[in-house]
């Protein structure tokens, strides 16, 4: 018995052993912004076995009912699946090509099938409702299913200030903290970017606006005129054009039970005097297509009274996305359009890279080194993404320019951001 009984003490003063030398390996890391990118941080950090929070300023009921629909393309579905996030799991529905139609008379001028997309990327392009994948990446970062100790959520708590200096994050509730990191992952709107970057830079107006809403596909049974949604051609978005490049852009997601429509446009209003986001009607929205053929009449006619209307601004190049122990991610630090559907996949980009960057075992010491090598792994890539999305939309000659090139195609799904931060941090880090 009294041998028995050693043993036993034994295993737990070794396992209080490896969680103390655990505790002291782990990193406090401190996530400002609870977004796709911000949760798609918590998760990787905490796979590596990180001490994560995340602060949100958003409240309980604002957090949990977030946007509309997104592209999850090959790239960052890799990610998600790193993660433990299956395209089952968020109802994603196939993008197999896009549909381009005639803005009167529904003549389909193109209809790209985009081949054989999970032979030549390892992994499909979905579309899917943002609700969806944010309830999912929630339980992954917070919930006991994740790998790794739970991230902690602080809704209601909104960063006030960050000296990069002292490390001391200040945040709404009066609290003042310490992090080994600071990740601002607080969107186009970033409280920290300026603090980190040296100066105040905000997102470029871009002169494009867009009506958006959300459409039960039910609405659509039974109505021959609009098959064209989703019943012809291949699964994926429909796009009709005007010659002034107004644009219907639509989509089904969550398991094709909802369409996500866009009605793009160049803004009228000096956008620097209106807010990113206003309330609009379905009657202006009527005007402004209001010589599209009839079919897209009677979709339009769908939408429910009040209609949002957004600026789509996309930020200029930074000089910098890092400064001592923190740095930016996401839209922070690249904002961008949504023409090649690749915003959210950035955001997971900058995340599954900085966490292979910063495994467990990082000296404290050593984060200004890494965050400079997710710098360089990211920052060059994602600003050109992030043009092309600008460029393919206001420059005429390279409208829809990405559905025509499988060679660029490839050079922005092909690319495995794992892979390259793995393979970085074993010839500089190891």
């Amino acid at each position: 018995m009294y041998i028995g009984g050693a043993l036993f003490c034994s295993k737990i003063l070794e396992q209080k052993l490896i969680l103390l030398r655990a505790t002291e390996e782990m990193l406090d890391i401190d996530i400002v912004g609870g977004g796709l990118g911000g949760l798609a941080t918590a998760i990787a950090f905490r796979r590596q076995g990180h001490f994560v929070e995340v602060f949100e300023a958003s409240s309980a009921t604002a957090f949990n009912e977030l946007g509309a629909a997104i592209g999850c393309p090959p790239n960052a579905v890799r990610i998600l699946k790193s993660l433990g996030i299956t395209v089952e799991s968020i109802k994603g529905v196939e993008y197999a090509g896009i549909t381009s139609l005639d803005h009167q008379s529904g003549t389909v001028g193109l209809s790209a099938s985009l081949g054989d997309i999970k032979g030549q990327y390892g992994h499909v392009w979905c579309l899917c409702h943002r609700v969806d994948l944010h309830e999912v990446l929630q339980r992954m970062a917070f919930g006991e299913e994740g790998e790794g100790p739970p991230a902690k959520l602080f809704l209601g708590t909104r960063a006030v200030s960050w000296d990069p200096k002292t490390n001391e994050l200040a945040l709404s509730n009066g609290e003042t903290r310490k992090p080994d990191l600071l990740i601002a992952a607080d969107g186009i709107n970033s409280a920290l970017r300026s603090a980190i970057v040296g100066q105040d830079i905000v997102a470029s107006p871009t002169g494009v606006a867009s009506y958006r809403w959300l459409l039960d596909s039910a609405k659509l049974d039974n109505n021959p005129q609009l098959d064209w949604v989703i019943r012809k051609g291949p699964s994926g978005p429909r796009m009709v054009t005007s010659p002034d490049f107004r644009v219907l852009f639509l989509y089904p997601c969550r398991g094709k039970t909802i369409i996500n429509a866009m009605g793009i446009h160049m803004d009228d209003r000096i956008q620097t005097q209106v807010g990113f986001y206003v309330p609009s009607t379905q009657a202006k929205l009527l005007e402004k297509f209001k010589d599209f053929g009839p079919q897209y009449q009677q979709f339009l006619e769908l939408t429910d009274e009040e209609v949002g209307l957004w600026q789509l601004r996309s930020m200029p190049d930074l000089s910098t996305w890092i400064n001592g122990r923190s740095c930016l991610l996401g839209d922070s630090a690249h904002a961008m359009l949504p023409t090649i559907g690749q915003g959210a996949a950035m955001a997971f980009e900058d995340a599954i890279t900085l966490a292979h960057l910063i495994p467990l075992d990082t000296p404290c010491e050593d984060i200004p080194r890494r965050l400079s090598a997710y710098e360089f792994l990211r920052k060059e890539r994602a600003d050109f993404v992030k043009g092309e999305s600008l460029d393919q939309f206001i420059v005429p000659q390279k409208r829809a320019l990405y559905y025509r090139s499988p060679e660029l195609q490839k050079r922005v799904m092909g690319f495995d951001a794992a892979a390259t931060a793995r393979e970085y941090k074993r010839a500089n880090f190891e």
